[in-house]
C-alpha cells in the first residue's frame, strides 16, 4: 500500500494526495473498456506519482501481443503535474512496467519508451497550460 501523501506542507501548498489503490482500480473500471483498448488515450492532468497511470498501462499492456503494440499503449498515456518529483516518480514507474513487461525487446524499444514518457509526462500546471491552449484557439473552448 502506498502512501498517500508525501508531506503535510505538500497538502497544504499544493492539495497534494494521492489516490489510493482500491479508488483508482475502482474508478478505472467505470471506463473499462477503454482502459483495455491500446490506443485509447488518457490525459491526467494532477497525475502525481502516476497510480491513474500506472493502472491504465497495466491494463493496456495486458492486451499487447508485442513491444511495438506495447509502445502504441505507451504513447497513449498523458500526464501533468505542477511538482517535478512526481513526475520524474510517474516517468521511472510507467518505464519500469514498460520493461517488466517487455523484457526481451530490443534496447532501441526501450528507448524509444523512455523518448515517450519524457515528451507525454510533463512539469507543469495544466490549468495554466490549458489556459494558454485556449488563448492561441488550440483547443475548444467548452
Amino acid at each position: 500500500m502506498s502512501k498517500q501523501i508525501k508531506s503535510k506542507e505538500r497538502v497544504s501548498r499544493f492539495a497534494e494526495v494521492f489516490t489510493a489503490e482500491r479508488e483508482v482500480k475502482a474508478m478505472c473500471d467505470l471506463v473499462l473498456q477503454e482502459t483495455e483498448r491500446i490506443d485509447s488515450r488518457f490525459l491526467e492532468p494532477a497525475c502525481g506519482n502516476g497510480n491513474f497511470l500506472v493502472e491504465i498501462l497495466e491494463r493496456k499492456l495486458s492486451r499487447c501481443e508485442n513491444a511495438e503494440q506495447g509502445l502504441t499503449a505507451l504513447k497513449s498515456i498523458y500526464g501533468i503535474d505542477i511538482q517535478r518529483d512526481n513526475v520524474e516518480e510517474s516517468k521511472l514507474r510507467l518505464f519500469d512496467i514498460f520493461v517488466k513487461h517487455f523484457p526481451k525487446a530490443p534496447a532501441t524499444t526501450g528507448l524509444e519508451a523512455a523518448a515517450i514518457l519524457e515528451n507525454n509526462i510533463i512539469c507543469g500546471n495544466s490549468l495554466e497550460i490549458m489556459k494558454e491552449m485556449e488563448d492561441e484557439n488550440e483547443v475548444p473552448i467548452l
